[in-house]
C-alpha cells in the first residue's frame, strides 16, 4: 500500500536505514506524451515521522563548565535543516540548523562553526550552550566537555530575503514568466554559512535532511529523496550518499509547478516540474534523454541520489544548477542567445553529469573547481559528437573562444579573487586542456580519456586536480609522471595564461612537389607546450591536413614535418581548423575579444 510504504521509508529517515534511498519515493506518474501533465503536489502522507534523533546531554543539567576551555575541531557528519517558506514580503524566514558532529579523541568543550549573524537558541546536545561568542563570520560555541563522543549543535537562524555578491546565492523570491512567486534558497562554493551553521570547506561532504514548512499550494523541491509528509510540510533527505555543501543547501518552490515523468531508462526516471506553458520540456526530446541516462549511468554507475532526478524551471540568473537529486534550470533557456547548437539540451546534460562530477565526487578545495565543470562539459560533448557531430563542432568553437580569452589557468597557483571571476573562466579551458587536447596525445585517444574519468569518479569523496592527473595516466596505461610536463605547462600557472601562437612556414620544392612545414611555437615567456596540432594546407584545388606532434615532453619550439607530396602552390594555411587546441590567433598587442560567459 502507498501509505504503508511511505511510513516504512519515513522510519528509515529516522533510523538512517536504506529505506530512504531504496525506492522510497512516491510512485511516479506514467510517462506522458508532451503536453500531458499531472497537477498539484504529490499525494500527502498523513503520518509524519519523528525528527531524526539526537544524543542525550553528556553532563547533568546545572554542571558548571570547566574553568578553562579546550577548543576542538569537529567534523560535520550530518546536516538537518528546517526552513519556513510562509513569511511574506521582506520578513526574514525562520530556519533551524542541527549539526551532527564527530568530536576528536582529544575532546574539548568549545568548537567554532561558520554561520550568519543573529543566531539564537543555541543548543549543545539538547541543552543550552554554556557560551556562545560571535566571531568574524563564525561562532564559538561551548558546552560540557566531550571526550570522543557524538555532539549535536543546533540554532535558530533568521534568513533574510537577500542575495550576495552579484549572484543568486542566498534566498530570493521572484516572479516567474507567468507571474507566480518562485522561491529559491541557494548556496555555492564556500557560501553555506550565509544560510546556517556549517563547515564551508568544499571537500567536507556530509549527509543531509530537510524539513520545509510551506503554504498548501506550494510545490517544494529539496535535495535527496523527496517525501511529502502533508500539504504544508515537505521532507527530503540523503542519508546514505554524502554530498557537498555548495550544492546541498538548496530549497526551491513554486505553486504553479506540475510534475510529469519526462523520460525513463531502466530504473531511472527524469521528472519535470514546470508551470503551464513552461518552455523547457517542449524544447527537449524524451527519447534523447532516455538514451543519455542509459549511456551516462552505464559509464559512471547508478544515479547517486535515488532513481529519480527532478528538473525544475525557475527565474534564475544562471543557465542551470546541480543539486543532489534535483536540477534547477533557467525557465528562459530556450529563449536565450545560444552559444551551443542546442543550449537547453546541452545545459541539462551538463547538469545531469554533475550528479557524479561535483556532487558525489567533489572538489577538494575551491581552486579545483575547473575539473568538475570540465567533466560535465566534456561528457556532454562526447555524447553530442556521437549523435550530432555538427553540434559538437559548435561546442568546440565556443570552448576555444572562451579558452583563448581566459584570464586564468585551470588550476591557478595564485588563487585569484574574486573567485566568481575565476569560476566563469573555466568552461573553455577546463574541457579543452584537461580532456580534448589529450585525445590526440594519448595512445587510445578519447577512450583513454573516458577511462581516466571513470577511474577518477569511481569512488565518492573529495578529489584534487592532481588526482585527475594521475587517473588520466592510469586510464591511458601510462607510467606515473608521464603527464607531468603537460599539466605543468597547460593546467598550473599564475597570472594570465601565456598560450602559444603557432607560426607556420610552408616550403614546397617545385621540382619534386614535396611540401614541408616549419612550425614554431611562440610565447611571451619562451615556454614550449606539449601538443599535437593539425595544420590545414590549401592550394587552388587541393586541401591536406598535416598533424604536427610535439609529444608529451617537447624539447624544441620548432618542428619540421616530413616531406609529403602536394602538387600545387600553397595559397592558405590554417592552424587548428577544428578548434581542438588552445592557441592564440594573434601574437602581439592585439587581444581577442571574449565571448559571453555563463555559469551553469
Amino acid at each position: 500500500m502507498r501509505q504503508g510504504k511511505a511510513s516504512v521509508c519515513l522510519m528509515g529517515l529516522v533510523l538512517g536505514t536504506a529505506g530512504l534511498l531504496g525506492g522510497c519515493e512516491e510512485p511516479a506518474p506514467p510517462v506522458t506524451e508532451p503536453g500531458a501533465v499531472q497537477s498539484g503536489n504529490e499525494q500527502p502522507q498523513t503520518t509524519p515521522p519523528t525528527p531524526p534523533g539526537e544524543p542525550p546531554p553528556t553532563e547533568p543539567e546545572g554542571t558548571e563548565p570547566p574553568p578553562s576551555s579546550v577548543d576542538f575541531t569537529a567534523r560535520v557528519l550530518h546536516y538537518h535543516y528546517g526552513f519556513d517558506l510562509r513569511p511574506t514580503g521582506d520578513t526574514p524566514h525562520p530556519a533551524h540548523s542541527r549539526l551532527f558532529l564527530k568530536v576528536p579523541a582529544s575532546g574539548g568543550d568549545c568548537t567554532v562553526l561558520k554561520g550568519p549573524p543573529g543566531i539564537t537558541q543555541v543548543k549543545w546536545n539538547g541543552a543550552a550552550a554554556t557560551h556562545v561568542e560571535a566571531l568574524t563570520g563564525a561562532w564559538r560555541i561551548c558546552g560540557p566537555t566531550l571526550p570522543n563522543q557524538p555532539l549535536v549543535i543546533e540554532a535558530d537562524i533568521p534568513v533574510p530575503v537577500a542575495t550576495y555578491d552579484y549572484t543568486q546565492v542566498g534566498f530570493s523570491q521572484r516572479r516567474d514568466r507567468k507571474g507566480q512567486l518562485a522561491s529559491y534558497l541557494m548556496s555555492w562554493v564556500e557560501q553555506c554559512d550565509r544560510l546556517g551553521l556549517c563547515d564551508d570547506a568544499p571537500g567536507q561532504l556530509a549527509t543531509f535532511s530537510y524539513e520545509v514548512e510551506h503554504d498548501a499550494a506550494d510545490v517544494v523541491l529539496c535535495p535527496g529523496t523527496r517525501l511529502n509528509v502533508s500539504d504544508t510540510l515537505t521532507r527530503c533527505g540523503s542519508l546514505l550518499q554524502q554530498a557537498p555543501t555548495y550544492s546541498s543547501f538548496a530549497i526551491a518552490s513554486n505553486p504553479s509547478w506540475v510534475r510529469t515523468t519526462f523520460a525513463e531508462a531502466g530504473p531511472y526516471r527524469l521528472e519535470f516540474f514546470e508551470g503551464p506553458g513552461g518552455l523547457l520540456a517542449p524544447a527537449l526530446q524524451p527519447t534523447v534523454f532516455a538514451d543519455y541516462l542509459e549511456w551516462i549511468t552505464g559509464l559512471l554507475g547508478p544515479l547517486p541520489y535515488g532513481d529519480t532526478l527532478r528538473v525544475a524551471g525557475a527565474p534564475t540568473e544562471f543557465l542551470g544548477m546541480e543539486h543532489p537529486g534535483n536540477i534547477i534550470l533557467s525557465e528562459a533557456l530556450p529563449e536565450l542567445r545560444s552559444e551551443y547548437a542546442d543550449q537547453t539540451r546541452h545545459t541539462l546534460m551538463h547538469e545531469i553529469a554533475h550528479q557524479w562530477a561535483g556532487n558525489r565526487t567533489t572538489m577538494a578545495e575551491a581552486y579545483d573547481f575547473a575539473w568538475k565543470e570540465a567533466i560535465a562539459e566534456y561528457l556532454t560533448y562526447v555524447y553530442e559528437a556521437r549523435h550530432w557531430p555538427q553540434d559538437a563542432a559548435r561546442t568546440r568553437a565556443y570552448w576555444d573562444r572562451l579558452a583563448r580569452s581566459a584570464m586564468f589557468y585551470p588550476r591557478p597557483e595564485d588563487q585569484p579573487a574574486p573567485f566568481l571571476t575565476f569560476a566563469a573562466d573555466v568552461y573553455g579551458t577546463g574541457p579543452m586542456l584537461l580532456f580534448l587536447q589529450l585525445e590526440e596525445l594519448l595512445p587510445g585517444g578519447q577512450e583513454d580519456v573516458l577511462r581516466g574519468i571513470q577511474h577518477f569518479l569511481a569512488a565518492p569523496g573529495a578529489r584534487t586536480t592532481q588526482h585527475l592527473h594521475e587517473s588520466l595516466e592510469q586510464g591511458a596505461h601510462l607510467a606515473p609522471g608521464s603527464l607531468d610536463v603537460y599539466f605543468d605547462a597547460w593546467i598550473h600557472g599564475s597570472n594570465e595564461p601565456d598560450w602559444p601562437y603557432f607560426d607556420v612556414e610552408p616550403t614546397r620544392d617545385e621540382e619534386t612537389g614535396q611540401l614541408t612545414l616549419a612550425v614554431t611555437q611562440q610565447t611571451y615567456e619562451g615556454g614550449i607546450y606539449p601538443v599535437k596540432v593539425k595544420v590545414r594546407v590549401q592550394g587552388a584545388t587541393q586541401t591536406r591536413d598535416i598533424l604536427v606532434d610535439y609529444g608529451l615532453a617537447p624539447t624544441s619550439a620548432t618542428l619540421v614535418t616530413p616531406p609529403e607530396p602536394f602538387p600545387e602552390p600553397v595559397v592558405q594555411v590554417t592552424v587548428d581548423p577544428e578548434n581542438r587546441v588552445v592557441n592564440r590567433r594573434f601574437f602581439g598587442a592585439l587581444r581577442e575579444a571574449a565571448p559571453p560567459r555563463w555559469h551553469f
